[in-house]
Protein backbone atom coordinates (compact mmCIF):
# COMPACT_ATOMS: atom_id res chain seq x y z
CA UNK A 1 0.00 0.00 0.00
CA UNK A 2 1.01 3.64 -0.38
CA UNK A 3 2.76 4.77 2.80
CA UNK A 4 2.16 8.46 2.21
CA UNK A 5 2.16 11.10 -0.44
CA UNK A 6 2.71 14.82 -0.37
CA UNK A 7 2.71 17.76 -2.71
CA UNK A 8 4.90 20.73 -3.31
CA UNK A 9 4.49 23.46 -5.91
CA UNK A 10 5.82 21.27 -8.74
CA UNK A 11 5.85 17.55 -7.97
CA UNK A 12 3.71 15.00 -6.17
CA UNK A 13 5.26 11.95 -4.52
CA UNK A 14 4.02 8.47 -3.62
CA UNK A 15 6.14 6.17 -1.43
CA UNK A 16 5.80 2.39 -1.37
CA UNK A 17 7.69 -0.35 0.46
CA UNK A 18 6.45 -3.26 -1.64
CA UNK A 19 6.11 -3.53 -5.39
CA UNK A 20 2.74 -5.23 -4.90
CA UNK A 21 1.20 -1.87 -3.94
CA UNK A 22 2.54 0.06 -6.91
CA UNK A 23 -0.23 1.43 -9.15
CA UNK A 24 -0.66 0.56 -12.81
CA UNK A 25 0.68 3.96 -13.87
CA UNK A 26 4.11 2.88 -12.54
CA UNK A 27 4.41 0.24 -15.25
CA UNK A 28 2.76 2.49 -17.84
CA UNK A 29 5.50 5.10 -17.35
CA UNK A 30 8.32 2.64 -18.03
CA UNK A 31 9.59 1.37 -21.42
CA UNK A 32 9.06 -2.28 -22.29
CA UNK A 33 11.58 -4.57 -20.61
CA UNK A 34 12.76 -1.98 -18.09
CA UNK A 35 14.19 -3.34 -14.84
CA UNK A 36 11.72 -1.32 -12.76
CA UNK A 37 8.68 -3.14 -14.16
CA UNK A 38 6.73 -4.66 -11.28
CA UNK A 39 7.25 -8.28 -12.34
CA UNK A 40 11.04 -7.79 -12.19
CA UNK A 41 10.86 -6.09 -8.81
CA UNK A 42 8.70 -8.89 -7.44
CA UNK A 43 11.34 -11.48 -8.34
CA UNK A 44 13.93 -9.62 -6.27
CA UNK A 45 11.56 -9.14 -3.33
CA UNK A 46 10.61 -12.81 -3.28
CA UNK A 47 14.29 -13.81 -3.10
CA UNK A 48 14.31 -12.51 0.49
CA UNK A 49 17.75 -10.95 0.32
CA UNK A 50 19.03 -10.67 3.91
CA UNK A 51 18.85 -7.37 5.82
CA UNK A 52 17.45 -5.58 2.77
CA UNK A 53 14.25 -3.58 2.35
CA UNK A 54 12.98 -1.42 -0.49
CA UNK A 55 11.54 2.01 -1.19
CA UNK A 56 9.76 2.84 -4.45
CA UNK A 57 9.00 6.47 -5.25
CA UNK A 58 6.53 7.47 -7.96
CA UNK A 59 6.86 11.12 -8.93
CA UNK A 60 4.15 13.04 -10.76
CA UNK A 61 3.97 16.51 -12.22
CA UNK A 62 0.53 18.05 -12.64
CA UNK A 63 -0.81 14.62 -11.67
CA UNK A 64 0.98 12.90 -14.59
CA UNK A 65 3.75 10.39 -13.71
CA UNK A 66 7.20 11.64 -14.73
CA UNK A 67 9.69 9.54 -12.73
CA UNK A 68 10.14 6.18 -11.01
CA UNK A 69 12.86 5.75 -8.37
CA UNK A 70 14.06 2.59 -6.62
CA UNK A 71 16.05 2.43 -3.39
CA UNK A 72 17.49 -0.42 -1.37
CA UNK A 73 17.91 0.02 2.36
CA UNK A 74 20.56 -2.20 3.95
CA UNK A 75 20.81 -2.79 7.70
CA UNK A 76 24.55 -3.12 8.20
CA UNK A 77 25.76 -6.09 10.25
CA UNK A 78 29.15 -7.11 11.66
CA UNK A 79 29.68 -9.69 8.93
CA UNK A 80 29.42 -7.05 6.19
CA UNK A 81 33.09 -6.32 6.86
CA UNK A 82 35.76 -9.00 7.16
CA UNK A 83 37.04 -8.33 10.67
CA UNK A 84 40.29 -10.16 10.03
CA UNK A 85 41.28 -7.24 7.79
CA UNK A 86 40.84 -4.74 10.66
CA UNK A 87 43.22 -3.92 13.48
CA UNK A 88 41.97 -4.38 17.03
CA UNK A 89 40.82 -0.79 17.54
CA UNK A 90 38.99 -0.71 14.22
CA UNK A 91 37.41 -4.09 14.97
CA UNK A 92 36.09 -2.89 18.33
CA UNK A 93 34.82 0.32 16.75
CA UNK A 94 33.05 -1.56 13.99
CA UNK A 95 31.38 -3.93 16.46
CA UNK A 96 30.18 -1.05 18.63
CA UNK A 97 28.94 0.83 15.58
CA UNK A 98 26.88 -2.07 14.24
CA UNK A 99 25.60 -3.27 17.62
CA UNK A 100 24.69 0.09 19.17
CA UNK A 101 24.01 2.47 16.28
CA UNK A 102 22.43 -0.23 14.07
CA UNK A 103 23.31 1.75 10.95
CA UNK A 104 21.43 1.77 7.69
CA UNK A 105 22.89 2.32 4.24
CA UNK A 106 20.62 3.86 1.63
CA UNK A 107 21.47 2.57 -1.84
CA UNK A 108 20.39 4.67 -4.81
CA UNK A 109 21.03 1.86 -7.23
CA UNK A 110 21.27 -1.92 -7.01
CA UNK A 111 23.75 -3.67 -4.73
CA UNK A 112 23.84 -6.87 -6.75
CA UNK A 113 23.74 -5.63 -10.34
CA UNK A 114 25.47 -2.92 -12.33
CA UNK A 115 23.10 -3.05 -15.30
CA UNK A 116 19.85 -2.31 -13.48
CA UNK A 117 18.59 1.20 -14.21
CA UNK A 118 16.96 2.21 -10.91
CA UNK A 119 15.97 5.77 -11.83
CA UNK A 120 13.80 6.44 -14.83
CA UNK A 121 12.57 9.89 -15.78
CA UNK A 122 10.31 11.03 -18.57
CA UNK A 123 11.76 12.94 -21.51
CA UNK A 124 9.69 15.96 -20.50
CA UNK A 125 12.31 16.52 -17.76
CA UNK A 126 15.68 17.98 -18.66
CA UNK A 127 18.76 16.19 -17.27
CA UNK A 128 19.27 19.05 -14.79
CA UNK A 129 15.65 18.86 -13.62
CA UNK A 130 16.03 15.09 -13.30
CA UNK A 131 19.20 15.56 -11.23
CA UNK A 132 17.56 18.07 -8.87
CA UNK A 133 14.54 15.84 -8.42
CA UNK A 134 16.69 12.77 -7.75
CA UNK A 135 18.94 14.63 -5.32
CA UNK A 136 15.93 16.01 -3.42
CA UNK A 137 14.34 12.57 -3.10
CA UNK A 138 17.65 11.01 -1.99
CA UNK A 139 18.08 13.65 0.72
CA UNK A 140 14.50 13.15 1.89
CA UNK A 141 14.94 9.36 2.07
CA UNK A 142 18.26 9.75 3.85
CA UNK A 143 16.53 11.64 6.66
CA UNK A 144 13.31 9.62 6.67
CA UNK A 145 15.15 6.32 7.06
CA UNK A 146 17.82 7.71 9.45
CA UNK A 147 20.51 6.29 7.17
CA UNK A 148 24.13 7.02 8.06
CA UNK A 149 25.15 7.15 4.39
CA UNK A 150 23.87 6.93 0.84
CA UNK A 151 25.57 5.10 -2.02
CA UNK A 152 24.69 6.42 -5.49
CA UNK A 153 25.87 3.90 -8.05
CA UNK A 154 25.61 3.18 -11.76
CA UNK A 155 24.06 6.53 -12.56
CA UNK A 156 22.70 7.39 -15.99
CA UNK A 157 25.50 9.14 -17.87
CA UNK A 158 23.34 12.25 -18.19
CA UNK A 159 23.41 12.79 -14.40
CA UNK A 160 27.07 12.10 -13.56
CA UNK A 161 28.27 15.63 -14.38
CA UNK A 162 25.66 17.19 -12.12
CA UNK A 163 26.65 15.06 -9.13
CA UNK A 164 30.28 15.98 -9.78
CA UNK A 165 29.72 19.73 -10.00
CA UNK A 166 26.52 20.51 -8.09
CA UNK A 167 26.71 18.11 -5.14
CA UNK A 168 29.98 18.80 -3.25
CA UNK A 169 28.70 16.85 -0.24
CA UNK A 170 29.24 13.64 -2.23
CA UNK A 171 32.57 11.86 -2.43
CA UNK A 172 33.54 10.14 -5.68
CA UNK A 173 34.83 6.67 -4.88
CA UNK A 174 38.24 5.84 -6.29
CA UNK A 175 38.99 2.69 -8.25
CA UNK A 176 35.40 2.13 -9.33
CA UNK A 177 36.40 0.17 -12.40
CA UNK A 178 34.68 -2.41 -14.57
CA UNK A 179 37.00 -4.77 -16.43
CA UNK A 180 36.01 -5.68 -19.99
CA UNK A 181 37.55 -7.87 -22.67
CA UNK A 182 36.79 -7.01 -26.29
CA UNK A 183 36.52 -10.15 -28.43
CA UNK A 184 38.11 -10.17 -31.86
CA UNK A 185 35.84 -11.09 -34.75
CA UNK A 186 38.40 -13.67 -35.88
CA UNK A 187 38.03 -15.68 -32.69
CA UNK A 188 35.87 -18.69 -33.44
CA UNK A 189 36.99 -20.91 -30.56
CA UNK A 190 39.00 -20.44 -27.37
CA UNK A 191 42.17 -21.67 -29.12
CA UNK A 192 42.04 -18.55 -31.30
CA UNK A 193 42.17 -16.41 -28.17
CA UNK A 194 45.13 -18.46 -26.92
CA UNK A 195 47.04 -17.73 -30.14
CA UNK A 196 46.86 -13.98 -29.48
CA UNK A 197 48.47 -14.30 -26.03
CA UNK A 198 52.12 -13.47 -25.57
CA UNK A 199 54.40 -16.40 -24.79
CA UNK A 200 54.40 -16.36 -20.97
CA UNK A 201 50.66 -15.71 -20.82
CA UNK A 202 49.99 -18.52 -23.29
CA UNK A 203 52.06 -20.87 -21.14
CA UNK A 204 50.04 -19.83 -18.11
CA UNK A 205 46.80 -20.33 -20.05
CA UNK A 206 47.72 -23.92 -20.99
CA UNK A 207 48.74 -24.75 -17.43
CA UNK A 208 45.44 -23.44 -16.08
CA UNK A 209 43.34 -25.23 -18.67
CA UNK A 210 45.18 -28.53 -18.24
CA UNK A 211 44.32 -28.46 -14.53
CA UNK A 212 40.64 -29.13 -15.28
CA UNK A 213 41.10 -31.60 -18.13
CA UNK A 214 39.23 -34.31 -16.22
CA UNK A 215 36.34 -32.16 -15.00
CA UNK A 216 32.84 -31.84 -16.39
CA UNK A 217 31.56 -28.38 -17.38
CA UNK A 218 27.91 -28.03 -18.31
CA UNK A 219 25.17 -25.44 -18.49
CA UNK A 220 22.62 -25.94 -15.72
CA UNK A 221 18.89 -25.82 -16.40
CA UNK A 222 16.28 -24.50 -14.00
CA UNK A 223 15.62 -27.89 -12.40
CA UNK A 224 19.34 -28.52 -11.78
CA UNK A 225 19.87 -25.04 -10.34
CA UNK A 226 16.96 -25.53 -7.97
CA UNK A 227 18.25 -28.95 -6.90
CA UNK A 228 21.79 -27.59 -6.39
CA UNK A 229 20.87 -24.21 -4.88
CA UNK A 230 22.32 -25.02 -1.45
CA UNK A 231 25.63 -26.12 -3.02
CA UNK A 232 25.64 -23.05 -5.28
CA UNK A 233 25.10 -20.80 -2.28
CA UNK A 234 27.83 -22.53 -0.25
CA UNK A 235 30.32 -22.10 -3.11
CA UNK A 236 29.33 -18.43 -3.44
CA UNK A 237 29.84 -18.02 0.31
CA UNK A 238 33.38 -19.40 0.10
CA UNK A 239 34.22 -16.58 -2.32
CA UNK A 240 32.42 -13.77 -0.52
CA UNK A 241 33.86 -14.75 2.86
CA UNK A 242 37.34 -13.94 1.53
CA UNK A 243 36.36 -10.39 0.56
CA UNK A 244 37.22 -7.42 2.76
CA UNK A 245 33.84 -5.75 2.30
CA UNK A 246 30.63 -7.70 1.82
CA UNK A 247 28.14 -4.89 1.54
CA UNK A 248 25.08 -6.93 0.78
CA UNK A 249 24.88 -10.69 0.31
CA UNK A 250 22.59 -12.72 -1.90
CA UNK A 251 20.25 -15.40 -0.60
CA UNK A 252 20.04 -19.08 -1.45
CA UNK A 253 16.97 -18.42 -3.60
CA UNK A 254 18.32 -15.40 -5.49
CA UNK A 255 19.94 -17.12 -8.49
CA UNK A 256 17.19 -19.78 -8.86
CA UNK A 257 14.51 -17.06 -8.78
CA UNK A 258 16.28 -14.96 -11.40
CA UNK A 259 16.80 -18.02 -13.61
CA UNK A 260 13.11 -18.89 -13.46
CA UNK A 261 12.16 -15.30 -14.26
CA UNK A 262 14.67 -14.81 -17.09
CA UNK A 263 15.50 -18.34 -18.35
CA UNK A 264 16.90 -17.20 -21.70
CA UNK A 265 19.09 -14.30 -20.59
CA UNK A 266 20.59 -15.57 -17.32
CA UNK A 267 22.77 -18.63 -17.84
CA UNK A 268 24.52 -20.70 -15.18
CA UNK A 269 27.29 -23.27 -15.67
CA UNK A 270 28.50 -25.88 -13.21
CA UNK A 271 31.97 -27.43 -12.92
CA UNK A 272 31.93 -30.93 -11.48
CA UNK A 273 34.57 -33.31 -10.19
CA UNK A 274 33.40 -36.92 -10.03
CA UNK A 275 29.84 -35.65 -10.21
CA UNK A 276 30.28 -33.23 -7.29
CA UNK A 277 29.66 -29.54 -7.96
CA UNK A 278 32.88 -27.72 -7.05
CA UNK A 279 32.37 -24.43 -8.91
CA UNK A 280 29.79 -22.44 -10.84
CA UNK A 281 29.66 -19.26 -12.86
CA UNK A 282 26.77 -17.26 -14.26
CA UNK A 283 26.27 -14.49 -16.78
CA UNK A 284 23.66 -12.26 -18.36
CA UNK A 285 23.66 -12.95 -22.09
CA UNK A 286 22.91 -9.66 -23.80
CA UNK A 287 22.75 -8.59 -27.44
CA UNK A 288 26.41 -7.60 -27.61
CA UNK A 289 27.90 -8.69 -24.28
CA UNK A 290 28.51 -11.66 -22.03
CA UNK A 291 28.02 -9.95 -18.65
CA UNK A 292 29.47 -12.01 -15.80
CA UNK A 293 27.25 -12.32 -12.74
CA UNK A 294 27.96 -14.40 -9.61
CA UNK A 295 30.56 -17.15 -9.29
CA UNK A 296 31.55 -19.58 -6.57
CA UNK A 297 34.14 -22.29 -6.08
CA UNK A 298 35.65 -24.67 -3.55
CA UNK A 299 38.73 -22.91 -2.20
CA UNK A 300 40.41 -26.15 -1.22
CA UNK A 301 40.11 -27.58 -4.74
CA UNK A 302 41.08 -24.22 -6.20
CA UNK A 303 44.65 -24.77 -5.03
CA UNK A 304 45.10 -27.75 -7.39
CA UNK A 305 42.59 -26.96 -10.12
CA UNK A 306 43.00 -23.16 -10.41
CA UNK A 307 39.23 -22.89 -10.52
CA UNK A 308 39.07 -19.10 -10.44
CA UNK A 309 41.19 -18.60 -13.55
CA UNK A 310 39.42 -21.49 -15.25
CA UNK A 311 36.10 -19.76 -14.62
CA UNK A 312 37.49 -16.66 -16.33
CA UNK A 313 38.70 -18.67 -19.33
CA UNK A 314 35.44 -20.62 -19.49
CA UNK A 315 33.59 -17.32 -19.63
CA UNK A 316 35.66 -16.19 -22.60
CA UNK A 317 35.00 -19.54 -24.26
CA UNK A 318 31.24 -19.22 -23.83
CA UNK A 319 31.22 -15.60 -25.00
CA UNK A 320 33.11 -16.57 -28.18
CA UNK A 321 30.70 -19.46 -28.81
CA UNK A 322 27.74 -17.08 -28.41
CA UNK A 323 29.39 -14.57 -30.79
CA UNK A 324 29.39 -11.67 -28.35
CA UNK A 325 31.46 -8.53 -28.82
CA UNK A 326 32.82 -8.37 -25.27
CA UNK A 327 32.94 -9.97 -21.84
CA UNK A 328 32.10 -7.76 -18.86
CA UNK A 329 34.00 -9.16 -15.87
CA UNK A 330 32.97 -6.74 -13.15
CA UNK A 331 34.66 -4.70 -10.46
CA UNK A 332 36.82 -7.17 -8.51
CA UNK A 333 40.28 -8.75 -8.96
CA UNK A 334 41.59 -6.12 -11.40
CA UNK A 335 45.05 -7.66 -11.71
CA UNK A 336 43.73 -11.14 -12.48
CA UNK A 337 41.49 -9.77 -15.22
CA UNK A 338 44.23 -7.55 -16.64
CA UNK A 339 46.20 -10.79 -17.19
CA UNK A 340 43.43 -11.88 -19.58
CA UNK A 341 43.70 -8.75 -21.70
CA UNK A 342 40.86 -6.82 -20.08
CA UNK A 343 40.71 -3.05 -20.24
CA UNK A 344 39.24 -0.73 -17.60
CA UNK A 345 35.94 1.10 -17.91
CA UNK A 346 35.79 3.81 -15.28
CA UNK A 347 32.48 4.22 -13.46
CA UNK A 348 31.13 6.95 -11.22
CA UNK A 349 29.94 5.91 -7.79
CA UNK A 350 29.22 8.61 -5.23
CA UNK A 351 28.86 8.30 -1.48
CA UNK A 352 27.57 10.73 1.11
CA UNK A 353 28.53 9.85 4.69
CA UNK A 354 26.80 11.79 7.44
CA UNK A 355 29.09 10.75 10.29
CA UNK A 356 32.28 12.81 10.04
CA UNK A 357 34.48 10.17 11.72
CA UNK A 358 33.41 7.48 9.27
CA UNK A 359 33.80 9.96 6.44
CA UNK A 360 37.36 10.74 7.51
CA UNK A 361 38.17 7.02 7.84
CA UNK A 362 36.81 6.40 4.33
CA UNK A 363 38.95 9.20 2.93
CA UNK A 364 42.03 7.72 4.61
CA UNK A 365 41.30 4.30 3.13
CA UNK A 366 40.99 5.83 -0.31
CA UNK A 367 44.24 7.76 0.11
CA UNK A 368 46.05 4.64 1.31
CA UNK A 369 44.94 2.76 -1.79
CA UNK A 370 46.67 5.24 -4.09
CA UNK A 371 50.04 3.51 -3.70
CA UNK A 372 48.66 0.36 -5.37
CA UNK A 373 46.75 2.10 -8.14
CA UNK A 374 47.75 1.38 -11.68
CA UNK A 375 49.96 -1.68 -11.06
CA UNK A 376 47.61 -3.93 -12.98
CA UNK A 377 47.64 -1.49 -15.91
CA UNK A 378 51.23 -2.51 -16.68
CA UNK A 379 50.07 -5.91 -17.90
CA UNK A 380 49.76 -6.34 -21.68
CA UNK A 381 49.08 -10.04 -22.34
CA UNK A 382 47.84 -9.76 -25.92
CA UNK A 383 50.06 -9.51 -28.96
CA UNK A 384 50.40 -6.29 -30.93
CA UNK A 385 47.75 -7.42 -33.40
CA UNK A 386 45.22 -6.78 -30.62
CA UNK A 387 45.81 -3.05 -30.83
CA UNK A 388 44.97 -3.03 -34.51
CA UNK A 389 41.41 -4.09 -33.70
CA UNK A 390 40.74 -1.43 -31.08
Amino acid sequence: MTIFGHKNSTYQFQYHHSCTTLPDVWDALLPDGHFLKRNNLQTTEQSQLPYLSYVYVLVSKDDAPVAAIYFQLLRLQRHHLNETSLNMIARIGWRLFTNIVKPRLLVAGHLFRHDAETYYYDKSLSPFEAYRLYNDVINEQLKTNCAYAVLVKDLPDSLVTYFQHYAPQYMLLRNDIMMELELQKEWQVLADYEKTLKHKYAQRFRKVRNAIAGLQIEEMDIATIEAEKQNIYNLYKQVVDKQTARIGMISEDFIPALKKHTPDTLKVWGIRENGQLIAFFSAWVKDDAFDMFYIGFDYERNCDLMLYFNILFCSIEQAIALRKQKVIFGRTALDAKARLGCKPVYKSTFVLIRNRYIRMATIRLQNNSQSQEGEWEQRHPLKEIRKQHI
